[in-house]
Protein backbone atom coordinates (compact mmCIF):
# COMPACT_ATOMS: atom_id res chain seq x y z
CA UNK A 1 0.00 0.00 0.00
CA UNK A 2 2.91 2.40 0.81
CA UNK A 3 4.37 1.76 -2.61
CA UNK A 4 1.08 2.65 -4.32
CA UNK A 5 0.71 5.92 -2.31
CA UNK A 6 4.28 6.92 -3.13
CA UNK A 7 3.70 6.10 -6.80
CA UNK A 8 0.49 8.13 -7.02
CA UNK A 9 2.13 11.07 -5.22
CA UNK A 10 5.01 10.97 -7.69
CA UNK A 11 2.56 10.95 -10.60
CA UNK A 12 0.85 14.11 -9.28
CA UNK A 13 4.09 16.01 -8.70
CA UNK A 14 5.85 14.86 -11.87
CA UNK A 15 4.19 17.09 -14.53
CA UNK A 16 4.99 20.30 -12.65
CA UNK A 17 8.52 19.19 -11.81
CA UNK A 18 9.18 18.26 -15.41
CA UNK A 19 8.16 21.73 -16.60
CA UNK A 20 10.60 23.21 -14.13
CA UNK A 21 13.46 21.09 -15.53
CA UNK A 22 12.65 21.86 -19.18
CA UNK A 23 10.04 19.08 -19.56
CA UNK A 24 12.65 16.32 -19.73
CA UNK A 25 11.21 13.32 -21.55
CA UNK A 26 14.11 11.20 -20.26
CA UNK A 27 12.81 11.57 -16.73
CA UNK A 28 9.34 10.55 -17.86
CA UNK A 29 10.65 7.37 -19.51
CA UNK A 30 12.51 6.43 -16.32
CA UNK A 31 9.29 6.87 -14.34
CA UNK A 32 7.37 4.68 -16.78
CA UNK A 33 10.01 1.96 -16.39
CA UNK A 34 9.70 2.09 -12.59
CA UNK A 35 5.90 1.91 -12.78
CA UNK A 36 6.02 -1.15 -15.05
CA UNK A 37 8.32 -2.88 -12.59
CA UNK A 38 5.79 -2.09 -9.85
CA UNK A 39 3.04 -3.71 -11.94
CA UNK A 40 5.07 -6.87 -12.38
CA UNK A 41 5.92 -7.01 -8.67
CA UNK A 42 2.26 -6.71 -7.74
CA UNK A 43 1.31 -9.48 -10.15
CA UNK A 44 3.91 -11.81 -8.66
CA UNK A 45 2.75 -11.34 -5.09
CA UNK A 46 0.93 -14.37 -3.65
CA UNK A 47 -1.02 -13.55 -0.53
CA UNK A 48 -4.54 -13.33 0.83
CA UNK A 49 -4.98 -9.85 -0.74
CA UNK A 50 -4.70 -11.13 -4.31
CA UNK A 51 -7.80 -9.33 -5.55
CA UNK A 52 -6.72 -6.03 -4.00
CA UNK A 53 -3.22 -6.36 -5.44
CA UNK A 54 -4.70 -7.10 -8.86
CA UNK A 55 -6.72 -3.87 -8.69
CA UNK A 56 -3.62 -1.95 -7.65
CA UNK A 57 -1.75 -3.46 -10.56
CA UNK A 58 -4.45 -2.39 -13.05
CA UNK A 59 -4.54 1.14 -11.67
CA UNK A 60 -0.75 1.47 -11.72
CA UNK A 61 -0.57 0.13 -15.29
CA UNK A 62 -3.17 2.68 -16.43
CA UNK A 63 -1.15 5.40 -14.76
CA UNK A 64 1.99 4.27 -16.55
CA UNK A 65 0.20 4.30 -19.91
CA UNK A 66 -1.09 7.83 -19.24
CA UNK A 67 2.41 9.12 -18.42
CA UNK A 68 3.76 7.36 -21.52
CA UNK A 69 1.28 9.21 -23.72
CA UNK A 70 2.27 12.47 -22.01
CA UNK A 71 5.94 11.71 -22.68
CA UNK A 72 5.22 11.17 -26.38
CA UNK A 73 3.37 14.48 -26.58
CA UNK A 74 6.15 16.36 -24.82
CA UNK A 75 8.73 14.73 -27.05
CA UNK A 76 6.91 15.89 -30.19
CA UNK A 77 6.70 19.45 -28.84
CA UNK A 78 10.41 19.48 -28.03
CA UNK A 79 11.33 18.54 -31.56
CA UNK A 80 11.72 22.27 -32.31
CA UNK A 81 13.73 22.92 -29.14
CA UNK A 82 10.92 24.83 -27.42
CA UNK A 83 8.53 24.47 -24.51
CA UNK A 84 5.13 26.01 -24.05
CA UNK A 85 2.52 26.75 -21.44
CA UNK A 86 -0.13 29.37 -20.78
CA UNK A 87 0.57 32.16 -21.42
CA UNK A 88 4.14 31.74 -22.68
CA UNK A 89 6.53 30.12 -25.13
CA UNK A 90 10.20 29.46 -24.35
CA UNK A 91 13.31 27.72 -25.62
CA UNK A 92 14.49 24.66 -23.65
CA UNK A 93 17.82 26.34 -22.86
CA UNK A 94 16.05 29.31 -21.24
CA UNK A 95 17.62 31.89 -23.54
CA UNK A 96 14.37 33.04 -25.18
CA UNK A 97 10.91 33.60 -23.76
CA UNK A 98 7.68 35.16 -25.04
CA UNK A 99 4.75 35.95 -22.76
CA UNK A 100 1.48 37.13 -24.20
CA UNK A 101 -1.73 38.56 -22.81
CA UNK A 102 -4.38 41.17 -23.39
CA UNK A 103 -7.08 43.41 -22.00
CA UNK A 104 -10.67 44.16 -23.00
CA UNK A 105 -12.79 46.84 -21.34
CA UNK A 106 -16.39 47.06 -22.56
CA UNK A 107 -18.15 50.09 -21.08
CA UNK A 108 -21.54 51.79 -20.97
CA UNK A 109 -22.04 55.25 -19.49
CA UNK A 110 -24.59 58.02 -19.18
CA UNK A 111 -23.76 61.70 -18.61
CA UNK A 112 -26.28 64.29 -17.44
CA UNK A 113 -25.06 67.90 -17.61
CA UNK A 114 -27.24 70.92 -16.84
CA UNK A 115 -28.11 72.88 -19.97
CA UNK A 116 -27.15 70.01 -22.32
CA UNK A 117 -28.90 66.97 -23.70
CA UNK A 118 -28.28 63.78 -21.75
CA UNK A 119 -25.72 61.58 -23.47
CA UNK A 120 -25.20 57.83 -23.18
CA UNK A 121 -23.74 54.92 -25.11
CA UNK A 122 -21.37 51.95 -25.30
CA UNK A 123 -17.67 51.90 -26.09
CA UNK A 124 -14.65 49.62 -26.14
CA UNK A 125 -12.60 51.76 -23.77
CA UNK A 126 -9.49 49.61 -24.06
CA UNK A 127 -8.56 46.71 -26.33
CA UNK A 128 -4.94 45.59 -26.01
CA UNK A 129 -2.55 42.80 -26.91
CA UNK A 130 0.63 42.53 -24.85
CA UNK A 131 3.89 40.72 -25.61
CA UNK A 132 6.90 40.58 -23.33
CA UNK A 133 9.82 38.33 -22.48
CA UNK A 134 13.58 38.09 -22.86
CA UNK A 135 16.11 37.45 -25.64
CA UNK A 136 19.54 35.80 -25.29
CA UNK A 137 19.25 35.58 -21.49
CA UNK A 138 16.72 36.74 -18.87
CA UNK A 139 18.51 40.06 -18.32
CA UNK A 140 17.64 41.38 -21.82
CA UNK A 141 13.91 42.08 -21.74
CA UNK A 142 11.30 43.64 -23.99
CA UNK A 143 7.64 44.63 -24.00
CA UNK A 144 5.16 45.51 -26.76
CA UNK A 145 1.60 46.66 -26.11
CA UNK A 146 -0.60 47.25 -29.14
CA UNK A 147 -3.93 49.00 -28.71
CA UNK A 148 -7.06 49.57 -30.77
CA UNK A 149 -8.65 52.99 -30.29
CA UNK A 150 -12.37 53.61 -29.88
CA UNK A 151 -12.50 55.28 -33.31
CA UNK A 152 -11.16 52.13 -34.98
CA UNK A 153 -7.52 53.20 -35.28
CA UNK A 154 -4.59 51.41 -33.72
CA UNK A 155 -1.55 52.54 -31.79
CA UNK A 156 1.39 51.43 -29.66
CA UNK A 157 1.74 51.96 -25.91
CA UNK A 158 4.76 50.01 -24.62
CA UNK A 159 7.62 49.42 -27.05
CA UNK A 160 10.90 49.17 -25.17
CA UNK A 161 14.11 47.22 -24.58
CA UNK A 162 15.34 46.80 -21.02
CA UNK A 163 18.48 45.48 -19.38
CA UNK A 164 18.35 44.30 -15.77
CA UNK A 165 21.43 44.06 -13.54
CA UNK A 166 22.29 41.82 -10.61
CA UNK A 167 22.26 44.67 -8.08
CA UNK A 168 18.52 45.37 -8.63
CA UNK A 169 19.05 48.12 -11.21
CA UNK A 170 17.62 48.33 -14.73
CA UNK A 171 18.02 50.47 -17.85
CA UNK A 172 15.15 50.89 -20.28
CA UNK A 173 14.93 52.68 -23.63
CA UNK A 174 12.01 53.17 -25.98
CA UNK A 175 8.37 53.93 -25.26
CA UNK A 176 6.86 53.38 -21.81
CA UNK A 177 4.75 55.04 -19.12
CA UNK A 178 5.97 58.21 -17.42
CA UNK A 179 6.43 57.58 -13.69
CA UNK A 180 5.05 60.82 -12.20
CA UNK A 181 1.51 60.29 -10.81
CA UNK A 182 1.01 57.00 -8.97
CA UNK A 183 -2.59 56.88 -10.20
CA UNK A 184 -1.23 56.79 -13.75
CA UNK A 185 1.54 54.30 -12.93
CA UNK A 186 -0.96 51.67 -11.73
CA UNK A 187 -2.39 49.71 -14.67
CA UNK A 188 -5.82 50.62 -16.05
CA UNK A 189 -6.79 47.01 -15.28
CA UNK A 190 -6.07 47.44 -11.55
CA UNK A 191 -7.77 50.75 -10.75
CA UNK A 192 -10.34 51.07 -7.97
CA UNK A 193 -12.99 52.77 -10.16
CA UNK A 194 -14.07 52.39 -13.76
CA UNK A 195 -11.62 55.07 -14.96
CA UNK A 196 -8.83 57.30 -13.68
CA UNK A 197 -9.75 60.73 -12.35
CA UNK A 198 -9.96 64.26 -13.77
CA UNK A 199 -6.77 65.04 -11.83
CA UNK A 200 -4.97 62.34 -13.77
CA UNK A 201 -6.31 63.76 -17.03
CA UNK A 202 -4.70 67.13 -16.27
CA UNK A 203 -1.39 66.08 -14.69
CA UNK A 204 -0.44 62.67 -16.12
CA UNK A 205 2.64 62.20 -18.28
CA UNK A 206 0.97 59.27 -20.00
CA UNK A 207 2.97 57.25 -22.52
CA UNK A 208 6.35 58.78 -23.31
CA UNK A 209 9.53 58.17 -25.30
CA UNK A 210 12.94 58.28 -23.71
CA UNK A 211 15.35 56.46 -21.42
CA UNK A 212 14.76 55.19 -17.89
CA UNK A 213 17.22 54.18 -15.16
CA UNK A 214 15.83 52.54 -12.05
CA UNK A 215 16.87 50.64 -8.95
CA UNK A 216 14.98 48.78 -6.23
CA UNK A 217 15.36 46.51 -3.25
CA UNK A 218 12.85 45.05 -0.79
CA UNK A 219 11.80 48.42 0.65
CA UNK A 220 12.91 51.19 -1.74
CA UNK A 221 12.49 51.98 -5.42
CA UNK A 222 13.67 54.88 -7.58
CA UNK A 223 13.12 55.96 -11.19
CA UNK A 224 14.94 58.55 -13.30
CA UNK A 225 13.48 59.25 -16.76
CA UNK A 226 14.77 61.58 -19.49
CA UNK A 227 11.96 62.07 -22.02
CA UNK A 228 10.54 63.93 -25.00
CA UNK A 229 7.88 65.44 -22.74
CA UNK A 230 4.42 64.48 -21.48
CA UNK A 231 2.21 62.36 -23.75
CA UNK A 232 4.99 62.04 -26.34
CA UNK A 233 4.20 58.48 -27.48
CA UNK A 234 4.64 57.50 -31.14
CA UNK A 235 6.44 60.74 -32.03
CA UNK A 236 9.59 61.38 -34.05
CA UNK A 237 13.00 62.65 -32.97
CA UNK A 238 13.30 65.66 -35.27
CA UNK A 239 10.89 68.44 -34.45
CA UNK A 240 10.03 67.08 -30.99
CA UNK A 241 11.64 70.06 -29.32
CA UNK A 242 10.64 69.08 -25.77
CA UNK A 243 12.90 67.82 -22.99
CA UNK A 244 11.55 66.48 -19.71
CA UNK A 245 12.99 64.95 -16.56
CA UNK A 246 11.01 62.77 -14.14
CA UNK A 247 12.32 61.70 -10.73
CA UNK A 248 10.40 59.37 -8.45
CA UNK A 249 11.17 57.55 -5.19
CA UNK A 250 8.99 55.06 -3.31
CA UNK A 251 9.40 53.84 0.27
CA UNK A 252 7.66 50.64 1.42
CA UNK A 253 6.83 49.72 5.02
CA UNK A 254 5.16 46.65 6.53
CA UNK A 255 4.56 43.13 5.26
CA UNK A 256 2.93 43.90 1.89
CA UNK A 257 5.21 43.32 -1.11
CA UNK A 258 5.70 45.33 -4.32
CA UNK A 259 3.20 43.12 -6.16
CA UNK A 260 0.50 43.93 -3.60
CA UNK A 261 0.97 47.64 -4.31
CA UNK A 262 0.61 47.12 -8.07
CA UNK A 263 -3.19 47.35 -7.62
CA UNK A 264 -5.46 49.98 -6.05
CA UNK A 265 -8.15 47.39 -5.26
CA UNK A 266 -8.45 45.31 -2.10
CA UNK A 267 -7.09 41.79 -1.65
CA UNK A 268 -8.43 39.13 0.71
CA UNK A 269 -5.74 37.82 3.03
CA UNK A 270 -3.29 40.55 2.04
CA UNK A 271 -0.50 41.67 4.33
CA UNK A 272 -0.71 45.15 5.82
CA UNK A 273 1.70 47.72 4.41
CA UNK A 274 2.29 51.38 3.57
CA UNK A 275 3.78 52.82 0.38
CA UNK A 276 4.88 56.48 0.25
CA UNK A 277 5.85 58.02 -3.08
CA UNK A 278 7.45 61.35 -4.06
CA UNK A 279 7.69 62.58 -7.64
CA UNK A 280 9.17 65.59 -9.46
CA UNK A 281 8.79 66.72 -13.07
CA UNK A 282 10.52 69.37 -15.16
CA UNK A 283 9.65 70.12 -18.79
CA UNK A 284 11.06 72.57 -21.36
CA UNK A 285 9.61 72.87 -24.88
CA UNK A 286 11.34 74.74 -27.73
CA UNK A 287 8.88 74.02 -30.52
CA UNK A 288 5.94 76.04 -29.15
CA UNK A 289 3.57 75.77 -26.22
CA UNK A 290 1.84 72.56 -25.16
CA UNK A 291 -1.06 71.86 -22.82
CA UNK A 292 -0.02 70.37 -19.51
CA UNK A 293 -1.10 70.91 -15.90
CA UNK A 294 -4.12 73.02 -16.88
CA UNK A 295 -1.86 75.51 -18.67
CA UNK A 296 -0.77 76.31 -22.24
CA UNK A 297 2.94 76.77 -21.65
CA UNK A 298 6.42 75.81 -22.84
CA UNK A 299 8.05 75.33 -19.42
CA UNK A 300 6.80 73.51 -16.33
CA UNK A 301 7.92 72.14 -12.99
CA UNK A 302 5.86 70.17 -10.50
CA UNK A 303 5.73 67.71 -7.63
CA UNK A 304 3.47 65.00 -6.27
CA UNK A 305 3.27 63.12 -2.97
CA UNK A 306 1.16 59.97 -2.48
CA UNK A 307 0.45 57.34 0.15
CA UNK A 308 -1.10 53.89 -0.24
CA UNK A 309 -2.14 51.95 2.87
CA UNK A 310 -3.60 48.47 2.51
CA UNK A 311 -4.27 45.31 4.45
CA UNK A 312 -6.48 42.23 4.59
CA UNK A 313 -9.45 43.17 2.37
CA UNK A 314 -9.14 46.98 2.52
CA UNK A 315 -7.22 49.86 0.94
CA UNK A 316 -6.74 53.64 1.29
CA UNK A 317 -5.02 55.83 -1.30
CA UNK A 318 -4.37 59.60 -1.35
CA UNK A 319 -2.18 62.01 -3.23
CA UNK A 320 -1.56 65.69 -3.91
CA UNK A 321 -0.07 67.31 -7.01
CA UNK A 322 0.97 70.83 -8.00
CA UNK A 323 2.58 72.26 -11.13
CA UNK A 324 3.78 75.70 -12.23
CA UNK A 325 3.75 76.48 -15.94
CA UNK A 326 5.37 79.39 -17.75
CA UNK A 327 5.32 80.96 -21.21
CA UNK A 328 9.01 81.76 -21.67
CA UNK A 329 8.50 84.51 -24.24
CA UNK A 330 6.24 86.59 -21.99
CA UNK A 331 7.05 85.34 -18.50
CA UNK A 332 3.35 84.64 -17.83
CA UNK A 333 2.92 81.80 -15.31
CA UNK A 334 0.05 79.54 -14.38
CA UNK A 335 -0.11 77.29 -11.30
CA UNK A 336 -2.55 74.43 -10.79
CA UNK A 337 -3.02 71.86 -8.04
CA UNK A 338 -5.28 69.11 -6.75
CA UNK A 339 -5.73 66.29 -4.28
CA UNK A 340 -7.59 62.99 -4.01
CA UNK A 341 -8.55 60.46 -1.36
CA UNK A 342 -10.22 57.09 -1.93
CA UNK A 343 -10.75 53.79 -0.16
CA UNK A 344 -12.34 50.40 -0.59
CA UNK A 345 -13.12 47.25 1.39
CA UNK A 346 -14.27 43.72 0.60
CA UNK A 347 -17.72 42.80 1.87
CA UNK A 348 -17.18 39.19 0.74
CA UNK A 349 -14.76 37.21 -1.44
CA UNK A 350 -16.36 38.58 -4.63
CA UNK A 351 -17.45 42.16 -3.90
CA UNK A 352 -15.67 45.39 -2.98
CA UNK A 353 -17.34 48.72 -2.14
CA UNK A 354 -15.44 51.98 -2.63
CA UNK A 355 -15.68 55.77 -2.40
CA UNK A 356 -13.54 58.59 -3.78
CA UNK A 357 -13.32 62.38 -3.60
CA UNK A 358 -11.15 64.58 -5.83
CA UNK A 359 -10.64 68.33 -5.94
CA UNK A 360 -8.56 70.60 -8.15
CA UNK A 361 -8.07 74.27 -8.90
CA UNK A 362 -6.39 76.53 -11.44
CA UNK A 363 -4.78 79.25 -9.35
CA UNK A 364 -5.12 82.98 -9.90
CA UNK A 365 -8.86 82.91 -10.58
CA UNK A 366 -8.68 82.77 -14.39
CA UNK A 367 -12.01 83.13 -16.15
CA UNK A 368 -13.48 80.85 -18.80
CA UNK A 369 -16.32 81.38 -21.26
CA UNK A 370 -17.63 77.98 -20.15
CA UNK A 371 -16.89 76.47 -16.76
CA UNK A 372 -14.88 77.64 -13.78
CA UNK A 373 -11.33 77.36 -12.48
CA UNK A 374 -12.36 74.77 -9.88
CA UNK A 375 -13.12 71.07 -10.05
CA UNK A 376 -14.54 68.69 -7.44
CA UNK A 377 -16.25 65.31 -7.74
CA UNK A 378 -17.56 62.59 -5.42
CA UNK A 379 -17.71 58.97 -6.60
CA UNK A 380 -19.05 55.75 -5.07
CA UNK A 381 -19.21 52.28 -6.59
CA UNK A 382 -18.40 48.59 -6.43
CA UNK A 383 -16.16 45.95 -7.97
CA UNK A 384 -17.39 42.41 -8.49
CA UNK A 385 -15.09 39.48 -9.35
CA UNK A 386 -17.05 36.40 -10.59
CA UNK A 387 -13.97 34.27 -9.85
CA UNK A 388 -12.99 34.95 -6.25
CA UNK A 389 -9.33 35.85 -5.85
CA UNK A 390 -8.78 36.39 -9.58
CA UNK A 391 -8.62 39.73 -11.42
CA UNK A 392 -9.12 38.05 -14.81
CA UNK A 393 -12.80 39.06 -14.97
CA UNK A 394 -14.05 42.16 -13.16
CA UNK A 395 -17.31 44.11 -13.29
CA UNK A 396 -17.08 47.68 -12.02
CA UNK A 397 -19.86 50.24 -11.64
CA UNK A 398 -19.61 53.73 -10.20
CA UNK A 399 -21.73 56.87 -9.98
CA UNK A 400 -20.22 60.35 -9.62
CA UNK A 401 -21.33 63.92 -9.12
CA UNK A 402 -19.33 67.07 -9.93
CA UNK A 403 -20.42 70.11 -7.95
CA UNK A 404 -18.30 72.73 -9.73
CA UNK A 405 -18.79 73.96 -13.29
CA UNK A 406 -16.22 72.03 -15.38
CA UNK A 407 -14.09 73.91 -17.93
CA UNK A 408 -12.17 72.42 -20.85
CA UNK A 409 -10.67 75.29 -22.86
CA UNK A 410 -8.27 78.23 -22.77
CA UNK A 411 -9.04 80.94 -20.24
CA UNK A 412 -7.40 84.19 -19.32
CA UNK A 413 -3.60 84.31 -19.11
CA UNK A 414 -1.90 80.96 -19.74
CA UNK A 415 -4.72 78.89 -18.22
CA UNK A 416 -6.03 75.92 -20.19
CA UNK A 417 -8.41 73.69 -18.24
CA UNK A 418 -7.98 69.99 -18.98
CA UNK A 419 -10.25 68.21 -16.49
CA UNK A 420 -12.66 66.52 -18.91
CA UNK A 421 -12.24 64.08 -21.80
CA UNK A 422 -14.15 61.45 -23.73
CA UNK A 423 -11.98 58.89 -21.97
CA UNK A 424 -13.13 59.71 -18.44
CA UNK A 425 -16.76 60.44 -19.40
CA UNK A 426 -16.96 64.00 -18.06
CA UNK A 427 -18.09 66.88 -20.34
CA UNK A 428 -17.29 70.58 -20.35
CA UNK A 429 -20.21 72.49 -18.85
CA UNK A 430 -21.92 75.35 -20.71
CA UNK A 431 -21.78 78.81 -19.20
CA UNK A 432 -21.45 78.47 -15.44
CA UNK A 433 -23.80 75.49 -15.10
CA UNK A 434 -22.77 72.88 -12.55
CA UNK A 435 -24.09 69.67 -10.93
CA UNK A 436 -22.95 67.19 -13.57
CA UNK A 437 -23.86 63.51 -13.05
CA UNK A 438 -22.00 60.48 -14.44
CA UNK A 439 -22.86 56.77 -14.30
CA UNK A 440 -20.43 54.19 -15.70
CA UNK A 441 -20.43 50.41 -15.76
CA UNK A 442 -17.69 48.26 -17.25
CA UNK A 443 -16.88 44.61 -17.80
CA UNK A 444 -13.16 43.86 -17.96
CA UNK A 445 -11.31 40.75 -19.14
CA UNK A 446 -7.57 40.21 -18.68
CA UNK A 447 -5.85 37.24 -20.28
Amino acid sequence: MDVLIATLALSVVAPTDFQEIDNSTEALWELVHDLREEVQELKNQDNNDAWFNEQRAIETKNLADQILRDADLRSSLQGSGSTSGWPWLASTDGKFKLKFGGQIQARWLVNEATGQEDDQGFEQRRTKLKFSGHVGNPSWQYKLTHTWARNGGSNMEDAYIAKSFDDGAWLKMGQFKGTFLRESIVSSGKQLGVERTMLDNAFTYGWVQGINYGWSNDDFKMDIQYLDGPNSANGQALGAGTDALLLRAEFKFGGANWKDFAALTSKAGGEQGLLVGIGYQSMDADGGTIEYGNAQIDKSTGWTVDATWRGDGWNVFAYGVETEGEVKATGVTQDSSGWLIQGGFLVNDHTELFAQFQEGTIDGNPTFVNGSADMSALRIGFNYWPIAGSNAVKWTTDVAWAGDSLADSNGTGASSADWTSSGNGWRADTGQNDDQFLLRTQLQLLF
